[in-house]
């Protein structure tokens, strides 16, 4: 029993670490001409000419965004 536990846990562990083989291994580089207008940090994957949706600006505040902190006491 002691021995499955083991191997089980080992075989997570390596599984986890393991990149997933439905994520693919390639990269999408960044060009500036898909930046999407107004004052953020983001861009569009590919151009979005043909897109259904179109995003005409997106202004983020505060910009770069910041986590959410939970004030102590509210839990």
């Amino acid at each position: 029993m002691q021995l499955t536990t083991l191997l089980l846990a080992a075989l997570s562990a390596v599984s986890v670490s393991a990149s997933p083989s439905w994520m693919g291994g390639d990269q999408v580089t960044i060009q500036e001409e898909y930046k999407v207008p107004g004052d953020n940090p983001l861009y569009f994957c590919g151009d979005p000419a043909n897109d259904l949706l179109k995003i005409e600006k997106v202004d983020l505040s505060p910009n770069p965004p910041k986590p959410y902190v939970i004030p102590v006491g509210v839990l």
